[in-house]
């Protein structure tokens, strides 16, 4: 799998050459500021940023198998493994310095601030390494999909916009030929499932996908697993679980066990914990620009500088979001003149509870929404325990109907600024999408998918990517 062990290179080289960097950098940097010691005995320790790739293989973080590369963990599961990974080569330095006797030659600053940067930045440099290798088609692995039902398109729409896996979907297999019929901007249907070696012959294909009932992969997985390096299983079937899965091995047995962080304490002290830090950092270094928003909304339109906002919060209590105003003072008179007026629009409220063309926000309101800066006041609201910095997006008393069954587990955690459903998508993804998401990040979290979300929330507020 050529494409797979280039792909590993190129991350392997990035954590290298980004590792190497900060540490040589950081010891410049402390050297302007006063630091005695010499460049020329950080330059030598290539060797020890090499051993950061080392620990990153022997972690698994590149693809699995370093030889073999295979499929590649998940984003927050690589943030957690790779904070590991930097926190072992960082030990193996400080361990091989005491036992030269030489640790008063290096400086503890030095490699103490070039660990914390390395946790934090070796994640984004591989993330933009896989972001350029999606970009120019670079180093993705052909893969095809057996089952073109629902389950196996939307493993290809995944895919087909993931960075992460660095599987290219380039066609399916299936005993159906019209199952394929309506759908747009998929790979073709390239035959039966029989014709499985051929087309990966033809088509120079060594990892497959199998998008199957359970039934059906009990018949085919041994014919699969003679001619494929990796398969990959996706069940095909109505089952929808968003928690913890850990793939379990019972003396040959397969199986799984699913666990429920929510029922976790130790793991809600720990966000409590690690959000009321977060919301008093966020007002000493923001407070600047909360006076500047106040003025700016107090000159360009009449009414309040904060707006607060009803909803639903732990166990269902009513509470009072507090917001930047972005709308006009009679916005709630008007709407329903706007809706009564334009039926598209009453359809898109219906569905959505918000306007994508909202003639009631006010200009300056626009760019607060799209920036996601109207939110910030809500750290008020994480201090006062109401609501928690990351957690799924705090809804109103009507929307209770589309989540279903699913919101007595929604309501057992505190509402957030951000969540998993405002960084993958957002106004562009369906009201399905965001239940699931919630679910998701409730069942799943971890002080990494934090990190993970926190990451691509200022990349989000950045890019302004899916905020109306």
């Amino acid at each position: 799998m050529k494409c797979g062990r280039r792909r590993v290179a190129v991350l392997a080289f990035t954590d290298f050459s980004m590792f190497y960097s900060i540490l040589l950098l950081t010891a410049l940097v402390y050297q302007q500021f006063g630091g005695k010691y010499e460049m020329s005995l950080y330059v030598s320790l290539w060797p020890f940023a090499l051993s950061v790739v080392g620990c990153n293989a022997l972690i698994r973080i590149y693809h699995g198998n370093f030889i073999y590369p295979g499929a590649a963990i998940s984003v927050v599961e690589e943030l957690r493994r790779s904070s590991y990974s930097v926190t072992l080569a960082c030990l193996l330095l400080l361990s091989y310095l005491s036992v030269i006797r030489d640790m008063e030659a290096y400086s503890r600053v030095v490699i103490l601030v070039s660990y914390v940067i390395a946790v934090l930045l070796l994640p984004i440099g591989r993330w933009v390494a896989r972001s350029l290798m999606k970009r120019f088609a670079f180093f993705q692995i052909q893969t095809l999909i057996a089952g073109a039902g629902r389950c196996g398109v939307r493993v290809c729409h995944e895919l087909q916009k993931d960075r992460q896996q660095g599987l290219m979907p380039v066609g399916f297999l299936d005993d159906n030929p019209e199952v394929l019929k309506g759908y747009k901007n998929i790979p073709p249907l390239f035959g039966r499932l029989d014709d499985v070696l051929e087309v990966a012959n033809a088509n120079n294909v060594e990892y497959l996908i199998v998008c199957l009932p359970l039934e059906v992969v009990k018949k085919k997985i041994q014919f699969f697993t003679l001619h494929f390096k990796h398969i990959m299983i996706v069940p095909d079937n109505s089952v929808s679980y968003a928690g913890c899965i850990y793939p379990c091995d019972i003396n040959g047995l397969a199986a799984i066990e699913l666990k429920n962080q929510l029922l976790l304490r130790g793991p809600r002290m720990l966000k409590l914990l690690l959000e009321v830090l977060m919301s008093i950092g966020a007002f000493l270094v923001l407070w600047p620009l909360f006076i500047l928003l106040a003025i700016l909304i107090r000159l360009t339109s009449r009414g309040p500088v904060f707006y607060q906002a009803e909803r639903l919060g732990l166990g269902g209590r009513p509470i009072k979001v507090i917001k930047f105003r972005t709308m006009y003072i009679d916005a709630h008179e008007s709407l329903e003149k706007i809706l009564a007026e334009d039926p598209e629009k009453e359809k898109e409220w219906n569905e959505k509870f918000k306007l994508s063309v909202d003639p009631r926000v006010t200009p300056l309101g626009r760019f607060l929404r799209k920036t996601s800066l109207d939110e910030l006041p809500q750290f008020w609201n994480v201090l006062t325990g109401e609501m928690s910095v990351i957690g799924p997006r705090p809804i109103v008393e009507s929307e209770k109907e589309i989540y279903g069954d699913s919101y007595t587990l929604v309501s057992r955690v505190k509402p957030g600024i951000t969540g998993l459903w405002q960084v993958s998508g957002r106004s562009q993804t369906t009201y399905e999408t965001r239940v699931f998401l919630d679910k998701y990040y409730i069942m799943n979290w971890s002080p990494w998918l934090d990190y993970y979300i926190f990451l691509k929330t200022i990349k989000e507020v950045i890019t302004c990517h899916g905020a109306k």
